[in-house]
C-alpha cells in the first residue's frame, strides 16, 4: 500500500489570489509575481543586458529560477524612432539637447531631410500612439495582494485564531511549560517546612489534603500585589524571590545555610516586611553547577562523568561558601543563588528549570540588598586539563571578560541596586575589590563598555534613554552574548526583564517571534516597524545586529506603516505602506506630459491631420488636372469641324479651376507641414516634460550607459535619465564644477573578500546586480539581491528619502520577503498606492 501511495502524484499546488481565485502552479520551482493588471500569480520572466537564456530546471546551474528573456526590442512607434534617427545624426549620442553640434551634423542633417519629409508622410498614413499609454491614471503598477490567513500574535486580539474544541485540551498541555502560574491556577496555601540543603535533592510530592501555592507570587497579602490587570498574555510582575537560602549555624557553631520559601518565612514572623539579600552572579562558563542525576542522563562517558561530578560538587560548596560569606559581610541573613533558589513546582533544587522564574531573574536582581561577581578558571579548561590559572590582576581581566560576554550576566550588572558597591569575589580566595555599578563595564574591559555604560547611566537616572534608545542599545549589547540556550528566544527574553511588560514565555517561538511579540506589548516608538526598513551590512547577518548599510540608526527612520501582528519566524503583517509593481519583461514607450500652449496644440492638430490634407490636396489636384485632360481630349474631336481660331476659348473650365484651387489649398499647407513635420514632431514629443507616466522597470545587471534604457523608453538619449545620487549602497556622486550634487554610475567592483563569502548563500544562492529604472524620478539604482524583486514597498523614511524595500513574492506562504532596501525621492509617493495588509519576511523561505 505504501508503494501504491509512493506511485501516485504529489497534489498540485494553488494560490489564492487577491480576487480569491485558485490557481494551480504548474512549476513550483519558477519565481512567481502578482501580475498588476488582474492579480494573477504569473511566472517571472526578466530582461537583461546580455543575450536571452532558456534554462530548463536541470540546466539552473547558475541559480536563476526565473527565465532570463535577455534584452529586449524598443516599443516606440516606428515614425518617432525614424524622426530619433534623424536628430541622432544632429545630436551624436555624446551630446544633449543642450549640445551644440558642429557643422558637418547640420549638412548631414540638411542632406537627408527632404528624402526623410517624404517617408515620414508615408508613415504619418499608420495611426500611432506618439504619446504613449497612460495607465492606472498616471501612477504605478498597484500590488494586488490579499491575505488570507491568520497572525500568530496579532497586534488586536480580536484577530486571534479561534481553536477548535477538539483540539483545547492538546493545545493546553502544549502550553503548560510556558504558561505563568497564575494566582487562579492553583489552590490555597500549602504549609511546608524548610526545605535543607541536605534534602534537596528528595522530590516530594503533594499528598492528599494538601494544597500548592500560588509560586509566582512573593506574598500571600492581596495588597501587596500588582494594581495593574494584565491580560493573559502578559506575565505579572514579582515583588522578590520565591526561595531563598538563609544563614542557619550548624551544630558546630559555624554558619550553614537552609533553602526556604519566603512566604514560609513570613508566616511565621507574622509580618510583611520584606527579607533584605545579596544576589550571587556568577557564569556557568566559569562553574559547573549541574547534580549527579543531572549529570547521569549526560551521553558522556563514565569517566568524564566523575569528573564533571567532583568539579559540580565542588563548585556548588565554593559558590555557596561565597555566597555565605557575602551575606554575612553585608549583615544580611539571606544570599539567592540561582541553582538553589529557581525551583520547579516538585521544589527540587537543579541546575536546570523550567520554571518561568528563570525569566524573572530581573524582579529577583532588582529588590536584591546587594550582588557580589564571582568568577574564576573555565569550566572547559579544568576538563582539558589545562595550565591552571592563578588569580593576578592580567588573568582578573580574562575571567571578568568572559564573566560578561554571558547574556545573562548583563541585565544582573544594570539592575542591581547602586546604593551598595559590587564586590569581586575569585574563587577560593574570597573578595578581592569593589566597585562602583557604573565603573564595572570599564574595569570589565568589555568591547561594548561604552553602550553598557549609557544603560547603567539610565538605570541609575543620570542621563534618560528614550525607549527606542533603551531597546536599540540593549538589543545591541545583548546580542553579541553567549549563552547556554533554554530556548531560541533567550536573547528577546532577557532584554524583556528590562522592560515594563512582559509577554508569556512561549518555548517554541524564534528569537525574532519572541522580539516581536516584546516589541508589540511595549511602548518603544515602533522599533520594529524601524528594524523592517533597515538594510543589512551583511544579507546574512542575523536580525538583532541592528547595523544599517547607510550608518542610519533606528532614530533616524521614521516607520510609515504598523505591524498588525507577528505571523511566523522572520515574518510579520505590515499594513498602511505604499507600494508598486516592477515591470522586468520589458520596456514599454513611457508616456509623458508637456504644458499645452496653444501653438502646440495647433501644431499637433495639423501634425495629426497631416495625412488627410496631403490626400485630400492630391485627390482633387489629380482630379482637376484629370478633369482639364479630358476637356482637352473632346476640344480636339470637335476641332475637325470649327476652324482653329473658333476653339480657342474653349480649353478653360470653371468646375476644374475650381477643384484645382480647393486642392492646391490643401496642397501647399500640407507640403509646408510635411516639410517642417520632423522639427514639429521633435518639439511636440521630445524635449523636455513636465511628468511621465510612473513606471518601475527592472534590469538583470547594471547598464554601461544609460543611454541606450532612454532610447528605449523614450526615442532618444538626452541626458533625462539619471543615476541616483543615494539610491543604493552602491551609488557614488561628486561635486561638479559649478558646485552641485553629480550622480555617477555605480559601484559595481565585487565587495571583499567576506562580504564574497557572505554573498554565496547556504543553499547555494548567490546575489547578482540588478537596475531598477524609476519612470517618474527618471532615476536609475543599481543592487545586489538573490532574487529580481517583483514589488518596491515603501515602509519609513530617513534623511529627506523614503526608505523603500525591494520584495521577492514567495507565493507558497503567500509573503513578500525582502531582497534588498533602497532609498527613494519622496515625490513617488503621490503617484503610488496603498498596500493591502500584507506579509512581510525578513528573509525567504527555503522548501
Amino acid at each position: 500500500m505504501s508503494q501504491s501511495l509512493a506511485m501516485q502524484p504529489a497534489k498540485p499546488l494553488q494560490h489564492r489570489d487577491a480576487s480569491g481565485r485558485l490557481s494551480r502552479v504548474v512549476d513550483p520551482t519558477r519565481e512567481h509575481f502578482l501580475r498588476p493588471k488582474d492579480g494573477r500569480l504569473t511566472p517571472l520572466a526578466v530582461q537583461g543586458i546580455g543575450d536571452a537564456v532558456e534554462l530548463s530546471v536541470s540546466q539552473r546551474s547558475d541559480g536563476r529560477n526565473w527565465r532570463y528573456i535577455g534584452r529586449q526590442g524598443s516599443r516606440i512607434p516606428f515614425t518617432m524612432r525614424f524622426v530619433c534617427w534623424m536628430y541622432s545624426l544632429y545630436l551624436n549620442s555624446k551630446e544633449t539637447e543642450e549640445g551644440r553640434p558642429g557643422d558637418e551634423s547640420r549638412f548631414m542633417l540638411i542632406l537627408i531631410w527632404v528624402p526623410c519629409c517624404l517617408l515620414l508622410a508615408i508613415m504619418l498614413l499608420i495611426p500611432q500612439n506618439f504619446e504613449g499609454e497612460i495607465r492606472n491614471g498616471g501612477y504605478y503598477d498597484p500590488v494586488r495582494y490579499r491575505d488570507w490567513g491568520y497572525a500568530k500574535a496579532p497586534r488586536n486580539r480580536y484577530e486571534k485564531q479561534e481553536e477548535k474544541d477538539a483540539n483545547r485540551k492538546e493545545v493546553d498541555e502544549a502550553e503548560d511549560e510556558s504558561r505563568p502560574f497564575l494566582h487562579e491556577d492553583m489552590g490555597g496555601d500549602m504549609e511546608m517546612g524548610p526545605v535543607s540543603h541536605h534534602t534537596t535533592t528528595t522530590n516530594r510530592s503533594l499528598t492528599s489534603g494538601e494544597t500548592y501555592q500560588n509560586p509566582s507570587s512573593y506574598f500571600s497579602n492581596e495588597k501587596l500585589q500588582s494594581s495593574e490587570k494584565l491580560p493573559e498574555e502578559m506575565l505579572p510582575r514579582h515583588f522578590g524571590p520565591r526561595f531563598l537560602c538563609f544563614l542557619k549555624p550548624d551544630p558546630s557553631g559555624s554558619l550553614w545555610y537552609e533553602t526556604q520559601r519566603v512566604s514560609d518565612v513570613m508566616k511565621e514572623r507574622g509580618g510583611h516586611a520584606g527579607v533584605d539579600f545579596v544576589f550571587v552572579s556568577y557564569t556557568r562558563k566559569q562553574f559547573s553547577v549541574y547534580t549527579e542525576e543531572e549529570l547521569a542522563m549526560w551521553d558522556i562517558s563514565e569517566e568524564e562523568r566523575a569528573l564533571r561530578v567532583q568539579f559540580s560538587t565542588r563548585d556548588r560548596d565554593m559558590l555557596i561558601q561565597h555566597g555565605i560569606e557575602a551575606a554575612r559581610a553585608a549583615n544580611k541573613e539571606a544570599f539567592w543563588i540561582d541553582f538553589e533558589c529557581i525551583r520547579d513546582l516538585d521544589e527540587v533544587a537543579r541546575s536546570t528549570s523550567h520554571s518561568d522564574d528563570v525569566y524573572r531573574i530581573c524582579d529577583i536582581v532588582r529588590v536584591a540588598h546587594s550582588m557580589i561577581i564571582v568568577v574564576g578558571p573555565s569550566v572547559a579548561n579544568q576538563l582539558a586539563g589545562g595550565i591552571p590559572e592563578v588569580y593576578s590582576p592580567s588573568v582578573m581581566d580574562r575571567w571578568l571578560d568572559e564573566y560578561g560576554s554571558r547574556l545573562w550576566t548583563l541585565p544582573e550588572i544594570l539592575l542591581i541596586s547602586s546604593e551598595e558597591r559590587i564586590k569581586l569575589h575569585v574563587a577560593g580566595i574570597g573578595a578581592v575589590e569593589e566597585l562602583a555599578k557604573r565603573n564595572v563595564p570599564a574595569r570589565a574591559v568589555w568591547r561594548d563598555a561604552d553602550r553598557v555604560r549609557q544603560l547603567i547611566d539610565h538605570y541609575e537616572s543620570t542621563i534618560h534613554l528614550t525607549p527606542l534608545e533603551l531597546v536599540s542599545i540593549a538589543l545591541e549589547c545583548l546580542a553579541w552574548r553567549q549563552t547556554d540556550q533554554f530556548s531560541s528566544g533567550d536573547i528577546a527574553y532577557a532584554l524583556m526583564g528590562l522592560l515594563r511588560r512582559r509577554p508569556v514565555v512561549t518555548k517554541t517561538d524564534s528569537d525574532f517571534e519572541a522580539f516581536a511579540r516584546l516589541s508589540l506589548a511595549n511602548v518603544n516608538e515602533s522599533l520594529l516597524e524601524r528594524l523592517l526598513c533597515m538594510q543589512p551590512v551583511r544579507r546574512n547577518d542575523p536580525w538583532f545586529e541592528i547595523k544599517d548599510a547607510w550608518g542610519a540608526r533606528l532614530w533616524d527612520i521614521e516607520p510609515r506603516c504598523q505591524v498588525a501582528g507577528v505571523a511566523d519566524d522572520q515574518t510579520v503583517t505590515l499594513d498602511g505602506t505604499f507600494g508598486a509593481t516592477i515591470q522586468w519583461n520589458r520596456m514599454d514607450q513611457v508616456a509623458f506630459y508637456k504644458r499645452p500652449t496653444v501653438a502646440r496644440t495647433i501644431a499637433k492638430i495639423f501634425v495629426r491631420t497631416l495625412p488627410a490634407w496631403l490626400i485630400a490636396g492630391l485627390a482633387m489636384t489629380i482630379s482637376a488636372g484629370s478633369l482639364q485632360s479630358a476637356l482637352r481630349g473632346e476640344d480636339d474631336i470637335s476641332s475637325e469641324f470649327e476652324s482653329f481660331g473658333s476653339r480657342s476659348s474653349s480649353s478653360s473650365n470653371p468646375v476644374t479651376t475650381a477643384l484645382l484651387a480647393v486642392g492646391l489649398v490643401f496642397l501647399i499647407p500640407a507640403a509646408i507641414v510635411l516639410l517642417f513635420a520632423p522639427a514639429m514632431l521633435w518639439d511636440l514629443y521630445r524635449g523636455k516634460f513636465w511628468s511621465t507616466q510612473a513606471l518601475l522597470i527592472g534590469i538583470e545587471g547594471v547598464p554601461d550607459n544609460l543611454g541606450w534604457v532612454e532610447k528605449d523608453l523614450f526615442g532618444l538619449d538626452h541626458g533625462r535619465l539619471k543615476w541616483s545620487v543615494a539610491g543604493s549602497t552602491l551609488s557614488q556622486h561628486k561635486t561638479s564644477k559649478i558646485g552641485e550634487c553629480e550622480a555617477l554610475p555605480p559601484n559595481v567592483s565585487p565587495p571583499p573578500g567576506d562580504f564574497v563569502a557572505d554573498a554565496e548563500m547556504e543553499s547555494g544562492e548567490k546575489e547578482r546586480l540588478f537596475t531598477l529604472i524609476d519612470t517618474y524620478s527618471l532615476t536609475a539604482t543599481a543592487f545586489r539581491a538573490v532574487r529580481p524583486p517583483s514589488a518596491l514597498i515603501v515602509c519609513g523614511h530617513e534623511g529627506g528619502m523614503q526608505r523603500a524595500v525591494l520584495c521577492s513574492y514567495d507565493w507558497q506562504s503567500n509573503t513578500f520577503a525582502r531582497e534588498a532596501v533602497v532609498r527613494v525621492k519622496t515625490t513617488v509617493l503621490d503617484r503610488m498606492s496603498r498596500v493591502d495588509r500584507f506579509r512581510f519576511a525578513l528573509k525567504r523561505r527555503s522548501y
